[in-house]
């Protein structure tokens, strides 16, 4: 078995321009006392290396180094790595010293030179050094602060007794009986012995035994790959959690040296099958699903995102009745996989491409390596279905990505890859043009991957982030905090009060009526046949990576806008939609209106007989109306659940804003799901037109 010595804890460290000291590893540097330095830092720790025996070899592993790494132990050169997102390692069994031993890691975490940042760049970061939500947004002064620079995961000293399992490679393929074949890729080696039998073991979640192989390779010592094909009868499918249950295997890998050393590896997978229709439509193991997606850049260090930290957002999406995120232009740390993994949530990833890169072939090459270092890192698992190269390229988009494309498919062919996602998926009426009434035309359809609007962070967290900048506001700062000055005044018309109190929550009520009134009407277009059909969305965007003011719906210390809540009601798997038969939000006095309910069930299962409950609360918060109906809510469609709903106003109802809520029960009294509309009540001259008896 492979014994592992972490190597976390205090390291020195002297960076280029002078400064020394000591600092946590794993840590970004810019959180743990070099705020904004971009540059090498050489981190150096001592080691205290055991005495080897012979066929024993030695591994130093990094878990994950931003962005370049020279390794040196005992003054001897053992490897380099560029990319700040994947492990890797190197042997050290001739270098490493029983006793002390001296390891240095000189990192070097560049900017992009000016000239070649913004539209030229060479270091592949994505989001992660330049975006419009980072700190300093765009401005091509400081657009590059907040370096992402450090050894932000664990460093491992590994020692093995001659053989070793390094990695584990599953593809499930669904069978037409209802099996599934399992093609299983191990990556090993061993330095004694000629001969290396192997077993493998399939595990179903209940731990129980689903398949099993064994055999034995032959040959000179060194590293290969040994392939097996086993098949599991009956197979516990991965769902998403609004379809079924995310189920896990385990597959687990033993190498035995005729000696008797061995190593054992384990990797959890999932059993599932996504394909992607012509019309992308999305087929999860054959059944029709709706991606309720969103957006997410859940921090600008990866070092700070901490399990507690992962399990927190997972809990805001499963909330927020999120069943899919893009992970928007780079590419996050383990950790946040595996809980997609186990939360069944669908993930979309994006390699760490944004806007565009320099048109040489040493750029194409590195962004070449790099992906495909990407998918190999988390090609197990199973809440990833999509690849996706770049994000809204510009100039490369012809010359770049599709290159990347075929380097990912050469590395696999089990999943669907896309090229870019380009600027006309991201429709943005209601922020940077227009009015968000454009969404009822469905901008972006069939498949929509970024819409949405900023929103101010909540008082006490403008006040955090800000401090004296808040209020009044200092608009440097603000936009040095990604406020966009012009789309907010300007496109919206966000009126800003006369408080920071006002201003918060005049633009979260703006943020919250556009999501509410985009989500609504993309899910009613939900896979229409012909006329801009939906087949699936993804909100722009779930958190902040840093105090920001952005589109997010939840800010960086995790408080909820009251985008989220917005999000939350029209993102219910089953959700009522309140359709009245006048427009522009008012209906007159005197007048007879009524109201459609329309639901949307993107479940596989209905239900024969629903309970509808419909009320309008008028101004003062007294019932204006209150009326039941009963209809059926059949499974995967959007379906007219109750029709004609009708209210005649008074001719003396009081002006002002009413509030229409339904709410959908099953026969046992359990709510199915809610929702509701706000409207005015206006008063119209005797004699003037207006319109009754609309259906």
């Amino acid at each position: 078995m492979v014994r592992r010595i972490e190597l976390s804890g205090e390291w020195g460290y002297a960076a280029a321009d002078g400064r020394t000291g000591t600092m946590p590893v794993p840590s970004n540097w810019h959180l743990r006392g070099l705020p904004d330095y971009a540059g090498r830092v050489t981190f150096t720790r001592d080691v205290d290396g055991p005495a080897l025996t012979p066929g024993q070899r030695a591994w130093l592993r990094f878990d994950g180094v931003d962005y370049e790494a020279t390794v040196t132990l005992n003054g001897r050169g053992v490897g380099f790595h560029r990319g700040y997102f994947a492990p890797f390692e190197f042997e050290v069994t001739n270098v490493l010293r029983e006793g002390s031993n001296l390891l240095s890691v000189d990192v070097h975490s560049p900017k992009d030179p000016p000239g070649a940042w913004p539209n030229d760049k060479v270091v592949i970061k994505g989001v992660l050094n330049h975006h419009d939500c980072r700190p300093g947004s765009w401005d091509p002064e400081r657009g590059q602060d907040g370096n992402t620079g450090g050894i932000w995961a664990p460093v491992w000293l590994l020692i093995d007794e001659g053989v070793r399992v390094h990695e584990l490679r599953i593809a499930p393929f669904l069978q037409p009986d209802g099996s599934a074949r399992l093609a299983v890729d191990a990556d090993i080696s061993w330095s004694v012995g000629e001969r290396v039998e192997w077993t493998l073991d399939i595990l179903a979640p209940d731990g129980s035994i689903a398949a099993s192989a064994e055999g034995a390779v032959s040959g000179v010592p060194g590293r290969r790959v040994v392939s097996s094909v086993v098949t599991v009868r009956e197979p516990r499918l991965w769902w998403t959690w609004d379809h079924g249950l995310p189920n896990l295997y385990r597959a687990r890998w033993t190498a035995r040296l005729p000696q008797g050393a061995s190593d054992t590896a384990e990797q959890r997978f999932g059993i599932r099958e996504l394909r992607i229709d012509s019309d992308w439509t999305w087929r999860l193991n054959g059944r029709r699903i709706f991606p309720r997606g969103t957006n997410i850049i859940p921090t600008q260090w990866l070092a700070e995102y901490t399990p507690d930290r992962i399990a927190r957002d997972i809990e805001l999406l499963r909330r927020a009745n999120v069943n899919a995120v893009r992970v928007h232009a780079h590419v996050n740390r383990r950790e946040l996989y595996e809980a997609l993994d186990e939360a069944g949530i669908l993930c979309w990833q994006d390699f760490a491409l944004q806007w565009s890169y320099a048109e040489t072939d040493e750029v194409a090459l590195e962004c070449r390596r790099q992906i495909q270092e990407m998918v190999r890192h988390l090609a197990n698992h199973p809440s990833i279905v999509v690849w996706c190269c770049h994000n809204e390229p510009a100039k490369n988009r012809r010359t770049l990505d599709p290159m990347l494309a075929a380097a990912v498919r050469e590395v696999d062919a089990t999943r669907h890859v896309e090229e870019a996602s380009e600027f006309r998926f991201h429709p943005y009426p209601g922020w940077y043009y227009g009015h968000w009434r454009e969404f009822a035309e469905a901008p972006g359809a069939p498949f929509v991957n970024e819409f949405g609007a900023q929103a101010l962070m909540n008082v006490d967290s403008m006040r955090e982030a800000l401090g004296d900048a808040a209020w009044p506001p200092d608009w440097a700062r603000w936009a040095y905090h990604d406020f966009q000055y012009r789309e907010t005044f300007h496109v919206t018309g966000v009126a800003m009060g006369a408080t920071l109190e006002e201003f918060v929550a005049n633009s979260q009520e703006y943020q919250a009526r556009l999501l509410k009134f985009a989500v609504e009407q993309y899910r009613l277009r939900r896979f229409r046949p012909g006329d801009r059909p939906v087949t699936g969305i993804f909100q722009f965007m779930f958190m902040d990576c840093w105090p920001a003011i952005t589109w997010a719906v939840v800010d960086y210390w995790r408080r909820p806008k009251r985008g989220y809540e917005a999000l939350r009601l029209a993102y219910q798997p089953t959700l009522p939609i309140v359709r009245p038969s006048f427009g522009g939000d008012a209906a007159a006095a005197g007048s007879t209106v009524r109201f459609d309910i329309p639901v949307i069930n993107d479940l596989p299962r209905g239900w024969e007989s629903v309970s509808v409950r419909f009320r309008i609360t008028a101004p003062d918060g007294t019932p204006a109306l209150e009326v039941s109906a009963t209809g059926s809510v059949p499974a995967d469609t959007v379906h007219r659940v109750a029709r004609s709903l009708t209210w005649r106003v008074p001719a003396d109802a009081a002006e002002g804003t009413y509030r229409a809520e339904v709410q959908l029960l099953r026969p046992d009294g359990e709510p199915i799901g809610e929702n509701w509309y706000e409207f005015r009540v206006v008063r119209v001259p005797t004699g003037a037109f207006h319109a009754t008896e609309i259906a």
